[in-house]
């Protein structure tokens, strides 16, 4: 989720045959019933991927999404946020951490790396660009990168 920015009820609906490896791509069905497709951004997580449909394929998992519980039935959005917060407890994490939290972290590193809002409101699947800019609040570290690299007062000087 923080790869990608999908949302939780859209991690757990995707079926396996909605992973495209070699194209390293995801087809999502989100909110509204709309379709966009999002990437996974590296060879890590797309081995990862492969890896885990190669096990699910061992199991023998009958249905078609993805992601599953113990008992090999289709993962849930409410089990998807409980292993995410034990996950977190277990990595010592103090903060009770959400998929939503993971979704805002992509969308602000992606805004902190430079990468043009309207990208990120496809790749969000945001009908609305109002709806992104919420994401926009970027951290003290990356205002003071961005106005140190501008260094608005030192053009100035050497323009002298």
């Amino acid at each position: 989720m923080v790869a990608t920015g999908v949302r939780v009820n859209e991690s757990v609906s995707i079926r396996h045959q909605d992973i495209n490896l070699p194209g390293r791509t995801l087809r999502l069905v989100g909110k509204g019933r709309r379709e966009r497709q999002v990437f996974l951004p590296n060879d890590w997580i797309a081995g990862l991927t492969s890896a885990y449909i190669e096990a699910r394929a061992s199991l023998g998992v009958e249905h078609s999404r993805l992601l599953f519980n113990l008992r090999y039935e289709p993962l849930t959005p409410p089990a998807m946020r409980s292993r995410l917060a034990k996950a977190a407890r277990a990595a010592g994490l103090e903060t009770h951490v959400t998929p939503h939290m993971l979704r805002h972290t992509a969308a602000t590193q992606l805004i902190e790396a430079g990468v043009d809002i309207r990208y990120i409101q496809r790749l969000l699947g945001h009908a609305s660009l109002s709806t992104t800019e919420i994401y926009t609040h970027v951290s003290d570290h990356a205002l003071h990168r961005v106005v140190s690299d501008a260094d608005v007062l030192g053009r100035f000087v050497q323009a002298r």
